[in-house]
């Protein structure tokens, strides 16, 4: 199966999309005032982002209001 070299900038750019969220995440979460409880909820939500798990929720919860 060919892919266009459209198709691959397009997967490129959607994953930087979802690199720079999780950062954004982390960089939001990192300060010295930061608990310990703010800096785990910020690794999980981080994973979340990265692992597709959150947009699999919104997904779920789009389907549950229908």
């Amino acid at each position: 199966m060919a892919t266009s070299v459209k198709d691959l900038q397009d997967q490129i750019d959607e994953q930087q999309e979802t690199i720079d969220e999780a950062s954004a995440i982390l960089d939001e979460a990192y300060t010295p005032e930061a608990t310990r409880a703010e800096l785990v909820a910020a690794v999980s939500q981080a994973l979340d982002v990265l692992s597709g798990e959150e947009e699999e929720e919104e997904e779920e919860e789009d389907e549950s209001q229908d």
